[in-house]
């Protein structure tokens, strides 16, 4: 073992320390980064895009419920509740 340093405490809370402040800058770093890549690829991506200007869907409301089909069910759910 070529190191020979004394192993106190206090050595090793800083070196610790001094590897935790290390890593978060690291990580903290790397995701603003890349939080400024996507956004930028974003707005390159937002300029280029063609729009699209087709016909409009319009949605329907929901389909009307025959009442025989309500009564069928209601049925079901009381037998099936009674056993």
């Amino acid at each position: 073992m070529a190191y020979n340093a004394p192993m106190n405490i206090s050595n090793l809370i800083d070196q610790g320390l001094n590897l935790m402040m290390l890593g978060m800058g690291m990580v903290f770093f790397i995701l603003g980064l890349l939080v400024i890549i996507i956004k930028v690829v974003s707005n390159i991506l937002m300029r280029y895009e063609p729009t699209v200007t087709g016909p409009q869907v319009k949605t329907q409301g929901p389909a009307k419920i025959d009442d025989d089909v309500v009564t069928a069910i209601s049925i079901a759910i009381q037998r099936f509740r009674s056993k």
